[in-house]
């Protein structure tokens, strides 16, 4: 079965090994502040944190990002047939078909599943 947003990968964005925070709100508080974003979905465990970030006032402007909380590193999440332009109603979408919450609680699946190819 085809997923309706294409394939997906996944894109080491930066650790954060060295940015000092307290808590895990801290660390998703300062990594929006680089963006100028906001996250209008914040999906949290013990190992990880999926985030829907948007620029505000943009309705079509969020990309999807993950944060392993073991390795303190961020990545993001890519589709095939939608890049950084999703909606709310298509991060809904793409959790659900995807099953994002594994990867959020699993995110050193992203290790060895959704790494794109090296050239």
């Amino acid at each position: 079965m085809q997923s309706s947003l294409g394939k997906m990968s996944a894109y080491k964005m930066f650790s954060w090994r060295d940015r000092a925070a307290g808590s895990i709100e801290q660390t998703v508080t300062m990594f929006l502040e680089l963006g100028e974003a906001v996250a209008t979905r914040w999906i949290e465990t013990r190992k990880g944190v999926l985030l829907l970030q948007m620029v505000p006032d943009d309705r079509a402007s969020g990309a999807i990002y993950l944060f392993d909380r073991q390795r303190e590193q961020w990545y993001m999440l890519s589709f095939e047939d939608c890049e950084d332009r999703f909606t709310s109603e298509k991060f809904d979408r793409a959790f659900s078909e995807y099953d994002l919450f594994r990867l959020v609680e699993q995110p050193g699946l992203l290790l060895t599943e959704f790494q794109p190819a090296n050239p």
